[in-house]
C-alpha cells in the first residue's frame, strides 16, 4: 500500500492535468483519475515492464477518457458553461485553447496532449497508444494546424 501511495502522489496532478484536456471538466477529470488507480490496482500484475511504468499508467487514463466519451457520444454536446464576469486576456485565450483542443478528435487529442502538455517523446506516444511513430508525428502535426487555424480566426473578445 505505500508503493501505491507514492505512485497515487507523483502521478496524480499529471493525470489530472490530461483528464483536464481530453474530457473539459475538473470532475470527469477528477472521476477518471480514480478510475486509473483503481484500474491500475487490480491490474498491476499485467505489467510486464516491456514499457515505462508511466507509459502503462497514461495508457489506463487515456483508455478511461475514451471510454467516458464514448458514454458522451449520444448526450449534448453543448458549449461549456462560462459565468458573464469579465474575463482578463490570458484567462478567454485559456479558454479558447481548451475548447479548441477539445475540438480535435480523441485520438488526435491523445497524441497532442501527451505530447505539448505533458512533454512525453514522440515513441512513447507511439508505444503507449499502439500507433506507428508516423501516425503519431502526423496527428501532432495536424493538431498544432489546426488549433493554429482556430485560435487564429477566432474573433478577440478583448477590447482596449
Amino acid at each position: 500500500m505505500r508503493a501505491y501511495e507514492i505512485i497515487y502522489r507523483r502521478f496524480e496532478q499529471p493525470l489530472l492535468s490530461m483528464g483536464l484536456r481530453m474530457l473539459g471538466r475538473r470532475e470527469d477529470a477528477e472521476d477518471a483519475v480514480q478510475m486509473t488507480f483503481l484500474k491500475l490496482y487490480r491490474s498491476i500484475g499485467k505489467f510486464r515492464f516491456d514499457s515505462k511504468f508511466s507509459s502503462y499508467l497514461f495508457r489506463i487514463m487515456l483508455n478511461v477518457c475514451f471510454d467516458l466519451i464514448k458514454k458522451r457520444t449520444g448526450e449534448k454536446s453543448g458549449k461549456r458553461e462560462v459565468d458573464n464576469a469579465p474575463h482578463q486576456p490570458a484567462v478567454e485565450l485559456r479558454l479558447q485553447l481548451d475548447e479548441a483542443i477539445r475540438a480535435l478528435p480523441e485520438r488526435m487529442r491523445a497524441c497532442f496532449v501527451l505530447f505539448a502538455v505533458e512533454e512525453l517523446k514522440q515513441d512513447e506516444i507511439a508505444e503507449m497508444l499502439n500507433m506507428r511513430l508516423g501516425t503519431v508525428k502526423a496527428h501532432i502535426f495536424q493538431a498544432k494546424a489546426r488549433l493554429r487555424a482556430l485560435l487564429t480566426d477566432a474573433p478577440s473578445e478583448v477590447t482596449t
